[in-house]
């Protein structure tokens, strides 16, 4: 298992819009995670910025963000994420160019979003 892999959930059911606006994909968050061991032992969760890198990984490998992580620009965690949990994942690109913005959800419950900005230049 790579590095990138380790950290990132199981995907399924991935369906990229034509023209790479957009993405959803249901994401299986493993209880044996190693961004889990630490966070917190007595009753793991997945840290905010976790889901961050998960949403730039996805968008970095279909094409819908390009050029280095520049920021984020808004984020919003609203429900703890534990293992064994199924989220629903939706990515699209921005309105202004270099933005992505991520979506989980829970069944039909909003868990996080947030508005990123990639750059021009390398990773």
């Amino acid at each position: 298992m790579s590095h990138v892999q380790a950290w990132m959930p199981v995907i399924s059911e991935l369906a990229v819009e034509p023209g790479c606006r957009s993405l959803t994909c249901r994401l299986l968050v493993r209880h044996d995670m190693p961004v889990l061991r630490g966070h917190f032992p007595a009753m793991p969760m997945v840290p905010g910025v976790v889901m961050v890198g998960w949403a730039t990984e996805l968008a970095r490998a279909h094409g819908l963000a390009t050029g280095r992580f520049a920021g984020i620009i808004t984020a919003k965690f609203q429900r703890i994420v534990r293992p064994g949990m199924h989220l629903e994942a939706r990515l699209e690109q921005g309105a202004r160019p270099g933005q992505l913005q991520f979506r989980y959800e829970f069944r039909d419950t909003v868990v996080s979003t947030g508005r990123l900005q990639f750059g021009a230049g390398g990773d």
